[in-house]
C-alpha cells in the first residue's frame, strides 16, 4: 500500500512539473493596418466586350484592356482603353459607327485584410470617359409620299465625354491572378451635334440618344510583381548615405 501512495505522488509531482515546463502557445500578432498590399501594376482585359451583340440591339463588338496599381492605402488609380464598333443594317439602313476611347479615374477599397496575403478588393469607383469616333451611312431609304428616298453619308467625325460611377469586385484566384465583375452607370455630358444624321452610337458609353447607360464588364487580370516602393526606399537610402 505504501508503494502505490508512493507511485502516486510521484506521478502526481511529474505532472505537475511537466505542465509548468510546457511551452505556451503563441499567438499570432494581428496587422497593425488593414489595408490591401498589393505590388506592381495590374493588368487586365474586359472578356465581355466581343460579345456585346448577345444583350444589345445592333451588332456591337470590341476590345478594353485596363491597368490600376496601389498607389495610397487601398486607393487605386485606374486607366482604362479600348476600341469598339457597331453596325446595324435593316432594309431601311446600313450603319456602321466606331471609334477608341479611354477612362482615367480611380477605386476604393472597402475590405480589410486579414493577412498579408489577401488581396480581394471590393471596390468603389470614379471615371471620366472620353472617345474620338466616327460614324458612316451607306444607305439609307426613307419611304415618301412621292415613293422610296434612298440616299448615304460619308465619314462623320465626332467627340464625346461622360462621367462612371461603378462598383466591382476583384478576387485572387491564383498568384498574382485575378478575376472580377464590375457594374457601371454612365452620365453623358457632352457629344458634338451632327446635324444629319445625329450621333446614334458612342464608343465606350453606348447609345448617344441616352443621358444614363448602365453596363456590365467582366474582366481578367494579371498582377505584374514589380515592388517599385521597395526601390524607391533603396534610392532614397542611397541617396541620403
Amino acid at each position: 500500500m505504501r508503494i502505490l501512495s508512493f507511485t502516486l505522488v510521484l506521478w502526481l509531482l511529474a505532472t505537475i512539473s511537466y505542465a509548468q515546463t510546457e511551452p505556451e502557445k503563441k499567438l499570432k500578432p494581428k496587422r497593425k493596418d488593414n489595408y490591401i498590399h498589393m505590388r506592381g501594376i495590374r493588368v487586365g482585359m474586359d472578356v465581355t466586350r466581343p460579345f456585346q451583340d448577345l444583350w444589345t440591339k445592333g451588332n456591337r463588338y470590341g476590345s478594353e484592356f485596363s491597368a490600376d496599381l496601389e498607389v495610397w492605402p487601398n486607393w487605386f488609380p485606374t486607366f482604362e482603353s479600348g476600341y469598339e464598333l457597331m453596325k446595324i443594317k435593316t432594309d431601311y439602313i446600313d450603319y456602321a459607327g466606331q471609334g477608341s476611347y479611354s477612362r482615367i479615374g480611380i477605386d476604393y477599397n472597402f475590405l480589410q485584410a486579414e493577412n498579408k496575403n489577401d488581396k480581394d478588393v471590393l471596390f468603389f469607383g470614379l471615371r471620366y470617359g472620353f472617345s474620338l469616333a466616327k460614324q458612316r451611312v451607306n444607305e439609307y431609304s426613307i419611304d415618301s409620299y412621292w415613293g422610296p428616298v434612298t440616299g448615304q453619308f460619308g465619314n462623320q467625325n465626332y467627340f464625346a465625354h461622360w462621367g462612371e460611377f461603378l462598383l466591382g469586385i476583384k478576387g485572387e484566384i491564383f498568384r498574382n491572378f485575378y478575376m472580377g465583375w464590375t457594374v457601371r452607370g454612365k452620365v453623358k455630358f457632352n457629344h458634338k451635334n451632327l446635324w444629319m444624321p445625329p450621333v446614334y452610337f458612342i464608343p465606350g458609353y453606348g447609345k448617344a440618344e441616352k443621358g444614363f447607360n448602365l453596363d456590365f464588364t467582366y474582366s481578367i487580370y494579371y498582377n505584374i510583381p514589380w515592388d517599385f516602393r521597395k526601390k524607391t526606399s533603396v534610392k532614397n537610402i542611397e541617396i541620403q548615405e
